[in-house]
Order: structure tokens, then sequence, then C-alpha cells
């Protein structure tokens, strides 16, 4: 299925909002992570051709006054889970859900408050390696005062002082 991809104006916050057309059906969907507002028109009935679709045939879907959007970084991910939130309610079972989660890394809040976008980190269990390729493991001090090696990833380790 062909479709085209765009950056819209959010009807909510004003910010930029991603705009994804199929234009072989009509089916649109619009998100905004930085408010969370969404918007969706898809196919109920696929069993008619397009040209013998009506009202009844189509399901809308809009999330006018959100409470927010959500990402999560899972470690060994380059990507991004995001979504929306309707309410409070919905982000005390995202921060439950993911707070028992241990291959989470990050889980971030973006919230359109008072004419702004506020970002609140939410979980912020940091990276399990640094930017040179080093986990917690890798650097840590030995009882005698010595550092391990941490170009060596066996489990024993070599120790220098």
């Amino acid at each position: 299925m062909g479709s085209v991809i765009d950056y819209i104006e959010c009807p909510n916050c004003k910010q930029e909002a991603y705009n994804d057309f199929y234009y072989k059906t009509g089916e649109e969907y619009v998100n905004c992570m930085n408010c969370g507002y969404h918007y969706s028109a898809t196919i109920i009935n696929r069993d008619k051709k397009l040209n013998e679709l009506t009202e009844a045939d189509w399901k809308i879907n809009e999330l006018k006054n959100p409470y927010g959007a959500y990402r999560i970084k899972f470690y060994e991910s380059s990507g991004y889970n995001c979504g929306a939130l309707e309410n409070e309610e919905q982000l005390n079972e995202l921060k439950t859900e993911c707070e028992q989660d241990d291959k989470i890394e990050t889980v971030q809040l973006s919230r359109f408050v008072d004419g702004e976008i506020k970002v609140e980190m939410i979980i912020d269990n940091g990276p399990k390696f640094d930017s040179a390729g080093f986990s917690t493991k890798d650097r840590f001090e030995d009882e005698a005062g010595g550092i391990r090696n941490c170009g060596n990833n066996d489990d024993e380790g070599d120790f220098f002082n």
C-alpha cells in the first residue's frame, strides 16, 4: 500500500505533527509527539470497493485534548515506541508497567500545558553502555584498589595498579 508522509501543523498545539496519508485507500493517520494529538480515518468494511464505501464504512478516531505523548526507549533498540495518553490514569498505568521492565532505558512525557510544550523524564535508567562502549560492569574498582581493564570482556577481568 502506498502512502505519502508529510509534516503538518498540529491542530492542538500548533507544533509539527506527522501525517501519513494512504493515497490508494484514502486512509489517514496524524500523530503529534509534542502534545499527543491523534487522528485516524480507517476503512472498517474491506469487502467493498473504494467507490462503494459510505460514511458507515469508515472509522474516525480523534483525540483532541490529550493528556500527553510518551516515548519509550528500549535498550538494544535504536528507535522509540511512541503513543498518546488520554488521561493521568493512563500515565500512571504506563509508569507502573515501565518500572517493572528492566529492558527500558528511558520513558519521556511531553505535554501541552498553558500554551507551552513541557517535557518530563519519567524513567531514566541511563545507557547500559557509555559512548566508548563500556558497560557499568566494565568499570569498577577491586578491593585492592586496582581498576578493571575495561578492554577485557571476560568475567575475570585484568587488573592493574
